[in-house]
């Protein structure tokens, strides 16, 4: 597992290739703001004091920096793949340095989770689509397993299978096959928050 800083070592080009797909997912609806608010209500209500939060396929920071303006944070951590997301993040977040660690990582390969231990909150935000395979999405859902503290709460959201926008059947679990995975994967209490738009909102608890 490695960490970064502020500072940037990766190529200008794919600096700016990132910052256009973030600018893409503003422009073209997905970023999603009543599952912004869904997500910071749903972490408010399990605790008066301050959170450990492990965000998985944090990007550029938009729903980290949603979460600690809206509730008390001891500890947020970003876990992604890319340099150039995970500098973005830091830019956006330069006034929550004082919580924040930074992590680069790839969420398929289980080493890298290897730091994260005893976390109150994990969330996925249109993350775990992003393996390619939803059988995947089983062996991501151990590892997060492995980081939460018993009892424990993950939060994820993501696309569902449709047979018109989101019609790859190999990559895009239906509502039913993602409660079904959370309680094959051993998480209790899996519930549906929201389904708005496409996406879905579970919670479970370790």
């Amino acid at each position: 597992m490695n960490s970064t800083s502020q500072t940037f070592t990766g190529s200008e080009a794919s600096l700016q290739k990132a910052k256009r797909w973030e600018n893409s997912i503003i422009e073209n609806g997905f970023y999603r703001e009543h599952f912004f608010q869904q997500i910071v209500k749903e972490m408010s209500i399990l605790s008066d004091g301050p959170l450990s939060i492990l965000e998985v396929g944090s990007g550029p920071g938009h729903l980290a920096e949603r979460v600690m303006k809206s509730i008390k944070v001891e500890k947020y951590a970003l876990f992604d793949l890319s340099e150039s997301m995970n500098y973005i993040a830091s830019q956006r977040l330069k006034n929550y340095q004082d919580v924040l660690e930074v992590n680069i990582g790839n969420f398929l390969n289980s080493k890298d989770y290897d730091n994260f231990t005893n976390v109150d909150v994990v969330v996925c935000m249109q993350t775990i689509h992003e393996a390619g395979d939803k059988k995947l999405a089983a062996d991501i859902y151990e590892c997060i397993s492995k980081t939460l503290k018993p009892g424990g709460c993950f939060l994820v959201c993501d696309f569902i299978y449709d047979e018109t926008s989101m019609n790859n059947s190999t990559m895009y679990m239906t509502a039913s096959e993602q409660k079904e995975l959370l309680l094959s994967s051993g998480f209790k209490s899996p519930a549906l928050v929201s389904l708005d738009n496409g996406l879905t909102l579970y919670k479970a608890y370790n």
